[in-house]
């Protein structure tokens, strides 16, 4: 078996120590919330820390050359690795997929898994979850076997859709793995904007004019997240579709049925926003574009594909995903 060139990014521990930067020194209630969460995060930071080491011991005794780098350091697309392993959870991995192309395939090992028990029990003092590693395919428990299974052919990634934003005839450099929200960049301040769904160039809905918090687009990987709690639905994550929603429209009136529904795979949104100020975020606040009053941007899944192993539990799930998103999508698409 040749031997991989194989690139780790890990998930920076100063997630956790920022929120333990006062220590328990001043802390007087050794009873208090505050030092249960305290308690909570440093486990969390050993779980975390325990975790690479225990994957970086795996990767000495396989024929990978291999480097881990903090994915925070990451500045540069990637390239000349045969594999890229993120080891954290699914933040990580959306942070990893903005320098990775569509040549290069992704394992997402979630270093530190939500514990339903822990989660019970302290259900009535903190809110103890984890990670949820929805995009991770392993834990530290079945990486060893998934890597050798990958590093043998055994397994296969999947192709994941990811969102492309053009703003003024200009293509944005990162594209979307979970999703896109475009709106004020003060949360108080209402978004005015207009959109209209197109097919080979030419307009297949009407024009809605909005005023509301803003517009999320999902791809099928991040609709089970942000969209989903905003009342979306999960979709089969395979599907080349991309699901959007006006966030908390301002009397919609005759256009209510307009403001959520699909771009399918053929067809692209134009907007057209209308505030001096404006931003589209990609993937969560970390990444954002500034916009102004009159830019236009297209939405579109016309991104590079990004190739990600995926659980097998998450794999099942697509096939009883795939009627009902049928059935949505019949209801929904309207053009």
């Amino acid at each position: 078996m040749s031997r991989r060139r194989l690139l780790m990014l890990l998930k920076p521990i100063d997630v956790y120590s920022d929120s333990q930067s006062d220590g328990p020194s001043r802390i007087t209630n050794p009873q208090s919330q505050e030092l249960q969460m305290l308690h909570h995060l440093e486990n969390r930071l050993k779980v975390h820390n325990d975790a690479i080491i225990f994957c970086q011991n795996i990767l000495c005794r396989k024929p990978v050359e291999w480097k881990s780098i903090v994915v925070n350091n990451l500045s540069q697309p990637i390239h000349d690795v045969d594999l890229v392993v993120t080891v954290g959870g699914d933040g990580t991995l959306l942070q990893a997929s903005h320098f990775i192309d569509d040549s290069v395939p992704v394992l997402g090992v979630n270093s530190d898994p939500t514990q339903a028990e822990e989660v019970e029990k302290l259900s009535n003092e903190i809110d103890a979850t984890r990670s949820t590693g929805y995009l991770c395919a392993v834990t530290v428990n079945n990486f060893e076997q998934v890597l050798d299974n990958i590093l043998e052919g055994r397994t296969i990634p999947s192709k994941l859709t990811r969102i492309s934003i053009c703003v003024n005839s200009l293509v944005l450099s990162t594209y979307a793995l979970n999703d896109v929200l475009i709106a004020h960049p003060c949360p108080a301040a209402v978004s005015q904007f207009s959109f209209k769904i197109k097919s080979d160039d030419q307009p297949c809905s009407p024009l809605v004019n909005s005023r509301s918090s803003g517009l999320r687009v999902s791809t099928a990987a991040g609709s089970t997240a942000a969209m989903l709690s905003a009342g979306g639905f999960p979709m089969p994550i395979l599907s080349e579709d991309l699901q959007f929603m006006v966030r908390e429209p301002m009397s919609p009136g005759e256009t209510s049925s307009l403001m959520h529904g699909l771009i399918k795979s053929h067809q692209s949104m134009d907007a057209t926003w209308f505030c001096k100020e404006g931003a589209i975020y990609t993937d969560g606040s970390h990444v954002f574009y500034s916009i102004q009053n009159g830019d236009t941007i297209e939405i579109s899944s016309k991104a590079p594909i990004l190739k990600v192993f995926l659980s097998q539990r998450l794999q099942t799930t697509v096939k009883k995903l795939e009627e009902a998103y049928l059935q949505k999508k019949e209801i929904l698409c309207k053009y």
